[in-house]
């Protein structure tokens, strides 16, 4: 007969299996709930900044000429609203993104018919125009980018391949800080520059102890990092958010860019930005320590690690690959989902854990530059500006550099990008759009002269050796270089490759 009540020994396996499943629950719970809490007051000054930009909002709807139909000026209400929150942070930043499709919905669409709102130069648009960003194809490409970032920071692919770099340079503290800047931003061309970052800082900490306390090299090795992922983080679609804000409105006008075009055009610039920053840093924190030979840590790639490997570089190959097998970056993106989570890489606690918040921040960006297109308040901004082009990229990228040094840079080019495509749509040439969205999208990650400019920076400023005039000095002089090069150089360039 067969045993319907299993042996001791099994019956003690399953025992010890449900007790420790219960655990891992009981753990999950706890890190959810001790995540919740702190979020759950709202702060006086919170209030008190909402509010205000809601009447400032309000006041600049009504400031909008007459001649504007009625939903060009909700919408100039919903921009400037989200510019004011977005600049101050007195919501999250998703939390403003959420705010701006919702108001989008009930005072454009107007899915309730209420009487003071919707179009009325226009037919009305459905609500799921206003919708569709949150399922965009770009979300889609992005997905696919953290789920590599994920699946490689767990099984140590990232810390395998990074300390294998870093072998090749060992020695002197000036190849190795070479080798770092090179490992730093080819990972953040693939991943996000702030797990990128967080990882290279944990390998410069065995480093920096081998190095004298009052030696600045060590400051030095700290901000290549930063300055390395910012730049790293220019060099392909997935590679930050400003980027693929840019895909998002060149979609939502009708145009597009290959991601092996992409990379033609920002990693040469990266690569001329990467050596400037390095010998900058060379020359502003050069070694005293005389016979210093740094050794950086060991680590080892496992099977799974192998498996994570080769799926990634797949993904990427088919990415480069897209002119001659047809697929668009969003489905292979599809790639790595699929593999990881079937394969078990990744379970559910790993999927929850992803930056789902800068997916919204995306979405609610992409949103924002449907809504002034439909409505065409981004044809009356952009009759306000310029109409010379070198001028108006001039300001354009100017502007996106300044905010994008004291706010978010994806926040930055949710706000810069719809009004730069449509000035550069008005000349009648669709490929200046291209021009002028890469352009932005560049400055936008070369903001780096702050501790608050960019994730990165905050996590080695926060590593307590760096203060902000060590990036205030490094960092403006770099990210002042790639705005002249990139407003010099990169329509000529950009359109080289695009024509």
């Amino acid at each position: 007969m067969p045993r319907l009540i299993p042996s001791s020994s099994r019956l003690g396996r399953w025992l010890r299996f449900g007790r420790s499943h219960v655990r891992l629950e009981i753990a999950h719970a706890q890190r959810l709930l001790r995540t919740r809490i702190p979020g759950s007051k709202l702060r006086v000054q919170q209030a008190v900044g909402v509010l205000f930009a809601g009447a400032v909002a309000v006041g600049a709807a009504q400031f909008v000429p007459e001649a504007l139909p009625r939903e060009a000026r909700l919408m100039a209400g919903i921009f400037v609203l989200a510019a004011l929150l977005w600049t101050t942070e007195a919501l999250p930043l998703f939390a403003t993104a959420l705010l701006v499709i919702a108001l989008e919905v009930v005072l454009l669409a107007n899915p309730g018919d209420w009487p003071g709102l919707g179009f009325t130069g226009a037919e009305t648009p459905p609500y799921q125009t206003f919708l569709a960003p949150l399922a965009s194809p770009i979300i889609y490409l992005f997905l696919g980018g953290f789920i590599v970032a994920r699946a490689a920071v767990k099984e140590g692919v990232d810390a395998s391949l990074a300390s294998l770099v870093l072998r090749l340079f060992q020695g002197r503290p000036r190849l190795v800080m070479l080798g770092l800047m090179i490992a730093t931003a080819t990972f953040s061309m693939f991943m996000s520059n702030t797990a990128t970052t967080a990882m290279m800082i944990t390998l410069v900490g065995p480093m920096l102890v081998q190095i004298p306390k009052d030696d600045p090299v060590r400051r030095g090795l700290l901000l290549s990092v930063p300055f390395a992922a910012n730049i790293g983080g220019m060099g392909t679609p997935v590679a930050s958010p400003p980027n693929a804000v840019a895909l998002g409105v060149l979609a939502e006008s009708g145009l597009a860019i290959s991601f092996g075009a992409w990379m033609l055009i920002a990693v040469p610039l990266g690569a001329v930005l990467l050596v400037i920053a390095w010998l900058l840093i060379q020359r502003l924190y050069p070694a005293q320590t005389a016979g210093l030979h740094l050794q950086p840590i060991t680590s080892r790639l496992t099977g799974r690690g192998y498996v994570v490997l080769a799926v990634a570089l797949s993904t990427i190959a088919l990415w480069l690959a897209e002119p001659w097998h047809g697929l668009p970056t969003a489905v292979v993106a599809l790639l790595p989902v699929v593999a990881f989570t079937s394969l078990g890489v990744l379970n559910r606690y790993d999927f929850d854990a992803l930056q789902w918040n800068v997916l919204v921040l995306i979405a609610g960006g992409l949103a924002l530059g449907v809504g002034m297109r439909l409505t065409g308040l981004d044809v009356a901004l952009v009759q306000a500006l310029p109409t010379g082009g070198a001028t108006a990229l001039l300001i354009l990228t100017a502007g996106t550099l300044v905010l994008s040094t004291f706010m978010s840079n994806t926040a930055a080019a949710n706000l810069v990008l719809p009004i730069g495509i449509s000035l550069a749509m008005a000349t009648g040439d669709p490929a200046s759009g291209i021009e002028v969205a890469l352009c932005i999208a560049l400055v936008a990650s070369s903001a780096m002269a702050l501790p608050v400019s960019t994730p990165p920076n905050a996590i080695a400023y926060a590593q307590g050796e760096l203060t902000t005039r060590d990036m205030v000095m490094a960092g403006t002089i770099v990210s002042l270089l790639a705005l002249a090069l990139i407003a010099g150089l990169g329509p000529f360039v950009i359109g080289y490759w695009i024509r």
